[in-house]
């Protein structure tokens, strides 16, 4: 149950960050609502969990990743046909911001595990010295 609830707040501050930049960008073209918010955040926390796939070891990673990305664009044009927004599906532009973004955001997640695996490394080492 932990690790649902992890991989939850994961996908919501992956998701709040990414909608921020959204906005920021001034890809919304449409002023922001209650619903907006409500519905990117949900799809946040779906994806946070649709991404625990990578915890199997069923599949290929690059399976697993064609999977992942696969149901993020569906839950990403859910998102967006609840709110009004399924036109933007049709655009060249969409199919474009999506593959950055999720480019940039799955580069972003790799290189903060990589991160976090060498100060994991480095503290096992230092202690490994001690002993």
């Amino acid at each position: 149950m932990k690790k649902v609830f992890s991989a939850m707040l994961s996908g919501l501050r992956t998701g709040s960050l990414a909608y921020l930049f959204v906005l920021l960008f001034n890809i919304q073209k449409s002023p922001v609502t209650k619903w907006n918010i409500i519905s990117v955040l949900i799809m946040s926390a779906c994806i946070g969990l649709v991404s625990l796939i990578f915890k199997s070891d069923r599949f290929s990673f690059l399976k697993l990743l064609m999977i992942h990305f696969l149901l993020t664009l569906g839950l990403v044009a859910a998102m967006m046909i609840s709110n009004d927004w399924g036109n933007i599906l049709l655009l060249p532009s969409f199919w474009i911001d999506f593959l950055l973004i999720y480019i940039i955001i799955w580069g972003s997640v790799r290189l903060d595990v990589y991160l976090k695996t060498q100060k994991i490394n480095q503290a096992l080492s230092k202690r490994h010295k001690r002993e």
